[in-house]
């Protein structure tokens, strides 16, 4: 009995000196990830290489009678793959920066750039008082917590609340970056159309210019309500492409812009929606390229059909394509301001 006590303490012992090597291990290997990734991250865009990274911005006042001004922004960093359908991003390492009344919040994601799953998380956090917490959560690569740190007993996260963050972000960079994670679409509403052509077109430009009317008040104000998406990106194989996307609410995403730009190939696109912002009434495309310049204007019914076009070139969709686009934008939207 007493050989077989000695031989279950030994092997006890012997998987907890496993364990703690095979923790200190992987923290070891999550620190070695870090430098790598801050290093890499200060070297990108620089060198004569192509930028790899994107920014999400958000801004909107919470509450016009007692001024609440909400700010956010979440820098993501990648690599790019070469495939045969294209390039493939990479999400190593994402950065989040929040302000609200004074109130702050900083927080670094690393990730495991096959995987996506987070290796370490860090939050620092401070109140308009000046009281500040910082966290320090690692995880194997099972997704488990092995180590947490915080500089107070009073924490405002937990190992869970950090891996949920970062599921999130990594979600919305995905959207953003049109490689899945949208949720699903609603289809176009079924029936006939109630407003004669002529009038719904004459709808759609009026309420087109008071969306530009919109947009211009909106960018004079201290703190406008609008989302943006900045992304850099294709610089290996083909010339450094830039994508700016602005979405502009209130109530709901009314408009949305996007710019992308290279070198060699120029595109801008409008998407206009109905005032509850949930379908597509307006399209407009220009692309510049090879010193040709092809435009499309689409405009929808009240069902989301083409009922006319107007374009430069007889290759045209019937906005098929803009309609795809408006939805992932706009599931992108919605998803972000749940």
């Amino acid at each position: 009995m007493k050989r077989q006590m000695t031989l279950l303490l030994a092997l006890l012992f012997v998987t907890a000196a496993m364990a703690q090597n095979s923790k200190e291990a992987r923290m070891s290997e999550i620190r070695s990830a870090y430098a790598q990734a801050k290093k890499k991250i200060e070297r990108n865009g620089k060198g004569g290489q192509s930028p790899k990274d994107m920014t999400i911005y958000f801004s909107h006042l919470d509450d016009e009678d007692v001024p609440l001004y909400n700010e956010e922004s979440i820098d993501y960093y990648f690599d790019e793959t070469p495939t045969s359908d294209g390039p493939v991003k990479q999400l190593y390492f994402i950065v989040e920066n929040w302000t609200c009344h004074g109130h702050m919040s900083y927080q670094e994601m690393l990730i495991d750039p096959k995987s996506q799953q987070l290796m370490f998380y860090f939050v620092r956090a401070e109140t308009d008082g000046g009281y500040a917490v910082e966290s320090r959560y690692y995880y194997d690569t099972a997704g488990k917590c092995i180590e947490a740190k915080h500089s107070t007993d009073n924490t405002w996260t937990d190992d869970g609340s950090a891996k949920e963050d970062a599921e999130f972000y990594v979600k919305y960079f995905n959207m953003a970056t049109r490689a899945g994670g949208f949720p699903t679409l609603a289809p176009d509403p079924s029936g006939h159309a109630t407003t004669p052509k002529a009038q719904r077109i004459k709808q759609i430009r009026a309420l087109y210019a008071q969306a530009k009317d919109k947009i211009a008040k909106n960018e004079k104000k201290d703190m406008p309500n609008k989302l943006g998406i900045i992304l850099h990106d294709s610089g290996d194989d083909m010339p450094p492409r830039t994508t700016t996307t602005s979405m502009y609410f209130d109530s709901a995403c009314y408009f949305i812009s996007e710019h992308i730009s290279s070198m060699s190939f120029d595109a801008y696109s409008e998407y206009l929606f109905d005032p509850e912002g949930k379908s597509l009434i307006f399209s407009y495309t220009r692309v510049k390229e090879e010193g040709e310049q092809l435009e499309w204007r689409y405009y929808y019914d009240e069902n989301g059909k083409c009922i006319e076009t107007k374009s430069n070139t007889e290759e045209t969709d019937d906005g098929q394509e803009d309609k795809r686009t408006a939805k992932e934008l706009q599931a992108f939207f919605n998803s972000l301001m749940k």
